[in-house]
């Protein structure tokens, strides 16, 4: 069975926002909502494994619904600042991650949902998923449309089976019970005095609103509610019009335009770097090295063959690589070197300068053996990356310099100068 998973863009960020603690690039830039947004729906990915994904935003400009309506979302909040901020990068890596994103102007992301979801419609091998946080899209359940709603605790699966047992009503009547109770979030009227238990009692016995206003001397409506509807019978369909979803919004896609192809690595590693959300390579296997992905170094032995007199004058920060009876080394004045002998014999520069290494431990041990007591700083890039995220998986130095330079090594080939550019890198990140 082919999956379709169209996601609602919005109410998943806004949610994220507001579940997440505040986070921020060491340059100020928040990232919770993108921290939040991408998690819940990686889990989602995870689970359906779509043939094709979408999600879909809303535009500032006004919809079908405010030419109806003057009232409609009268009266919002406006979105804070710092999540306003994060929309842009947010869809960014929703692009990266294999996700179209949909935006239609005169129509919200609800509409583009819905038109999306009927695209499984008259396909027996296509069914969708909605995944949402606004139960107004549970309205589009049916035998090939499935709600993923996500709560403050976890996701439900929301088909015909559950949405009935937990209102007692079909999802296609949905939309009349919201016509009767309103919604004061997009300020949509309603039936003034009618709420949700009244609402879905209706709807319960009659099904639908032409029914109830059929029926509206059944003695199953008391006297007090057959006022209220009487009264506000234009506002009811009115409101039922504005609740409705539109399946069939011009986004100006095919099913096929829609295809997932899974994530661009090399881009999302570049973006999750550049926002700091480095939880996140390890979790889309962005750790890997992947050389068609990567600008691939070539490194030859250019290095200049140093004698210790040479080696040991030098008294900045210097990165290394240790090969069998060699010493690679780079220094930001004297280049690439390297040294051939007994390490004892630059033990001066062995042991006072700051020398960046991969795994110090090891380093340790190897100048140990040859009684040389390294005593400036060791700056142990293993112990950077896991300072900078304690999850990860893979720290091999191949898959930091994928990471965090964006550039491939080949196994055995020296690359001091990398690391002295990487311990920058990481250091800022760090800081």
């Amino acid at each position: 069975m082919k999956k379709i998973l169209v996601i609602d863009g919005n109410s998943i960020i806004n949610r994220a926002y507001y579940g997440v603690r505040p986070l921020s690039t060491k340059d100020g830039k928040p990232t919770n909502a993108i921290f939040g947004m991408i998690g819940i729906i990686k889990k989602q990915l995870d689970a359906i494994c779509p043939d094709y994904a979408a999600v879909a935003f809303d535009l500032k400009e006004k919809t079908f619904r405010h030419k109806m309506y003057e009232g409609y979302k009268a009266g919002r909040r406006p979105t804070p600042e710092d999540l306003l901020m994060q929309f842009d990068d947010a869809k960014e890596c929703l692009s990266l991650m294999g996700i179209h994103v949909l935006e239609t102007p005169g129509y919200e992301a609800d509409d583009i949902q819905g038109t999306v979801a009927r695209m499984a419609e008259g396909r027996p091998d296509t069914e969708s998923y909605i995944l949402t946080g606004d139960r107004d899209l549970l309205q589009l359940i049916n035998d090939k449309t499935s709600v993923l709603l996500a709560t403050n605790h976890d996701t439900l699966l929301m088909r015909k089976a559950e949405f009935f047992e937990k209102y007692g009503i079909s999802p296609e009547n949905f939309v009349d019970m919201k016509a009767l109770m309103g919604d004061s979030s997009d300020n949509i009227p309603g039936v003034a005095g009618v709420g949700e238990k009244t609402a879905a009692s209706l709807i319960i016995d009659f099904e639908c609103l032409e029914n109830i206003y059929e029926n509206i001397d059944d003695a199953r409506i008391s006297k007090g509610v057959r006022a209220k509807l009487i009264a506000d019978k234009e506002n009811a369909f009115l409101s039922r019009t504005l609740a409705r979803i539109d399946v069939n919004t011009p986004i100006g896609k095919t099913l096929e335009d829609l295809r997932y192809e899974g994530v661009n690595k090399a881009s999302l590693r570049k973006k999750f770097t550049e926002l700091e959300l480095f939880s996140f390579i390890p979790k889309f296997e962005l750790d890997r090295v992947d050389e068609k992905e990567t600008e691939c170094v070539e490194i030859f032995c250019d290095f200049i063959p140093a004698n210790s007199e040479k080696i040991n004058a030098i008294k900045t920060k210097s990165a290394l690589w240790i090969s069998d009876d060699i010493i690679y080394i780079y220094n930001k004045n004297e280049g690439n070197l390297s040294f051939s002998g007994d390490f004892s014999e630059i033990s001066e520069f062995l042991s006072t300068v700051d020398l960046i290494c991969y795994d110090g431990k090891k380093l340790w041990h190897t100048l140990d053996g040859c009684a040389v007591t390294p005593n400036g700083t060791l700056l142990d890039l293993m112990l950077y990356a896991y300072v900078l995220d304690p999850g990860r998986k893979d720290t091999a130095l191949a898959s930091l310099i994928a990471t965090y330079l964006s550039k491939s090594i080949k196994e055995g080939c020296p690359a001091p100068e990398l690391m002295y550019k990487l311990e920058e890198v990481m250091r800022e990140k760090i800081k």
